[in-house]
């Protein structure tokens, strides 16, 4: 049954402030409209992200329902994976309380303990086996010179990470900011983003124009044709 259920993500990695295009918590709401979890990892290398980054991290992982952390670059890869998992979780425990809510009037909190453990375990194992579409969106403005190799260092531990799991994944790698757009896919859905020809991809230049990036990765998920419109009835407990 779990296999049948597609959730989606968005994980933004940046190391500051967006600085064109606009107010990217309001992109993030809307991808939560449409069922879209956008988790968020600020990058430190060597000082902080200082006030204003550390609140836009926070400010678009909590309109987008997703999770924040700033984070060294060594911690990177742990985070990346952390994170993807855990909003997947936490997705499927929102949808199974909203369910328990309509089914028998009554969330995960008020049922008796053995009942609330049973449904600790059905949460766990759907998180293990649902699938999984995730479009890592890439900051490579001038400010992420020099943390880039870190960058394929993780989304390689990602996916090795990612094959442990049950449950079909599909991930697409996007970048910001683009010649001509907001962002750019460096590399379309597949279950290995192909790293050995992301290395010229990743190359820092430009400012950075976070919300429209982000209104691109929506796009891109759109396109898949799996979006739930925070609409997740089919699930059984």
């Amino acid at each position: 049954m779990w296999e049948q259920v597609r959730l989606n993500q968005i994980l933004l990695i940046t190391d500051g402030c967006s600085n064109i295009g606009g107010n990217p918590a309001h992109a993030a709401a809307r991808a939560r409209e449409y069922g879209i979890a956008v988790n968020v990892i600020g990058i430190i290398d060597g000082s902080t992200l200082g006030e204003a980054g550390e609140r836009e991290v926070r400010q678009i992982a909590q309109a987008g329902g997703g999770m924040s952390r700033v984070v060294a670059m060594k911690q990177l890869a742990q985070t990346m994976q952390m994170m993807t998992r855990h909003t997947m979780q936490v997705t499927i425990q929102q949808a199974v309380n909203k369910e328990l809510q309509s089914i028998v009037g009554n969330g995960l909190t008020e049922l008796p303990p053995a009942q609330r453990m049973e449904v600790a375990h059905v949460i766990d194992r759907a998180s293990e086996e649902s699938g999984l579409q995730l479009v890592l969106l890439i900051d490579v403005s001038a400010s992420m010179k020099g943390k880039l190799p870190q960058v394929r260092e993780a989304i390689r531990d990602l996916e090795i990470g990612l094959e442990a799991r049950k449950g079909q994944h599909q991930v697409a790698v996007m970048t910001y900011p683009a010649a001509d757009k907001a962002a750019k896919v460096v590399s379309h859905f597949c279950e290995k983003p192909g790293l050995a020809a992301l290395g010229s991809e990743l190359s820092a230049a430009g400012a950075t124009p976070t919300g429209p990036a982000l209104q691109e990765a929506i796009h891109l998920l759109a396109k898949g044709k799996e979006i739930s419109h925070g609409n997740l009835r089919n699930f059984a407990v």
